[in-house]
């Protein structure tokens, strides 16, 4: 989930709840200031009414009056019944239409009035029949600028943060862009925003670290495969010459025979680490037009004796004419081959390589236990399984280089108990 997403969430869970809390909490208090308004009209009309009274020229009268609505009664009190002014919730029913009744709420008033020194019963009464609509379309109108505050606050967050974050994603892209065996350096622009800016800057410094760091190694490996190419090639040959040497005891014969396994395990490191500083330094010619399918077979014809040596079944399918690919014939040579040596390599014994060709598309697939390494680190130098292959761990190394020198993309997944290696090259 992205960071402007979660603060959003956020904000809008905090709000959710503000809404849900405040919305009958201000349907209360509205609720309440209504009551109180009515209740100080009861107490208003009570007042106005003793004012009133001596209108009347007889208690006849005064009681046969009515207002005009009927909701003010004036009645004679009741011998030894005792008056308190209460104000109260009273329900009545109203005629709405001819033969239809309906309750109606009234809030009511009783109260105790003198008239010519005489006690008089007073009851009157105001319709909450209002109330409710009231209430609902006060509750409604604040709910609805509520939620639409909580819109607008939203939208406007989104807005300004994208702006904000603006220079957060241009170093971001940048970043992915970077390559540390590249030649240009990690070029940011400066941000008015603080942290942005440090950001920026510690990635410069970092990059340019790693940068300086990856071409050491990149110098030491090389200077190193140089040293040891005249090197292995003199103890080579010195080997060669002594295991010519008669008589040779079967001791010796076994010493020199593992001397000379080594020296090949060498030769073929220096081999690997040479071809892996010309693939970087970009120092193979100009490319050619290589009938892919051709190659393959090629490779394939090569391999057959290895193959059928560990008793490995090899399945080809897809094109067996083209494509025609642009490239550097010995690049694409030693990525295939390596891809193909992987295989043999780790295929147990009666397992099966399946070799595909497609116009954009090369793949080999080989039988296996899974992975007993991470498959991120499977392209990484010096990373071999657990098995006892006799690989230096530069193949897959070599493949993966010159796939990006091509532009092509190589990836590696397990399924249905099968390594599968993708190359696609369009």
């Amino acid at each position: 989930m992205k960071l402007l997403d979660r603060t959003l969430r956020t904000y809008l869970v905090y709000s959710g709840v503000v809404i849900l809390i405040s919305t009958p909490v201000f349907y209360g208090v509205i609720d309440k200031l209504f009551i109180d308004d009515v209740d100080e009209a009861l107490l208003l009309r009570k007042q106005t009414i003793q004012q009133q009274l001596g209108r009347f020229t007889n208690e006849q009268v005064m009681f046969n009056w009515r207002d005009l609505e009927g909701n003010t009664l004036l009645r004679p009190v009741v011998a030894r019944t005792p008056i308190r002014d209460s104000i109260y919730d009273a329900v009545y029913t109203e005629q709405v239409e001819p033969g239809i009744s309906e309750p109606e709420p009234f809030r009511e008033l009783s109260a105790r009035l003198i008239y010519r020194s005489h006690p008089v019963h007073l009851i009157t009464r105001i319709s909450l029949v209002e109330r409710e609509d009231l209430l609902q379309a006060v509750v409604l109108t604040q709910a609805g600028l509520l939620t639409l505050l909580l819109v607008g606050f939203l939208l406007l967050n989104r807005r300004i943060a994208r702006r904000l974050w603006q220079p957060f994603y241009v170093t971001l892209e940048k970043l992915r862009q970077f390559e540390v065996d590249g030649n240009e350096p990690l070029h940011l622009s400066s941000s008015d925003i603080v942290e942005f800016d440090e950001l920026n800057q510690t990635l410069r410094g970092l990059t340019s670290r790693s940068h300086q760091t990856y071409l050491g190694q990149k110098e030491f490996t090389e200077h190193a495969a140089h040293e040891m190419q005249t090197p292995l090639a003199i103890f080579q040959a010195k080997l060669e010459r002594l295991s010519q040497t008669q008589p040779l005891t079967d001791e010796q014969a076994d010493l020199l025979g593992s001397l000379n396994g080594v020296t090949v395990r060498l030769s073929r490191l220096n081999k690997s680490l040479l071809l892996l500083a010309r693939i970087e330094n970009h120092l193979y010619g100009q490319t050619e037009s290589v009938n892919a399918s051709l190659l393959v077979d090629y490779l394939l014809n090569q391999a057959t004796e290895s193959m059928q040596a560990k008793g490995v079944r090899l399945v080809r399918t897809g094109l067996k004419e083209g494509p025609i690919l642009q490239t550097n014939r010995s690049l694409l040579e030693s990525l295939q081959a390596n891809l193909l040596s992987n295989a043999i390599r780790y295929t147990p014994p009666g397992g099966q390589i399946t070799v595909d060709l497609q116009p954009q598309a090369f793949s080999i697939a080989n039988t296996g236990e899974p992975l007993s390494i991470p498959p991120d680190k499977l392209f990484a130098r010096f990373q071999k399984g657990e098995a006892q292959t006799g690989g230096v761990g530069l193949g897959l190394a070599i493949a993966k280089k010159v796939a990006d020198v091509n532009g092509y993309t190589l990836t590696y997944r397990y399924q249905a108990n099968q390594h599968l290696f993708l190359l696609t090259m369009g």
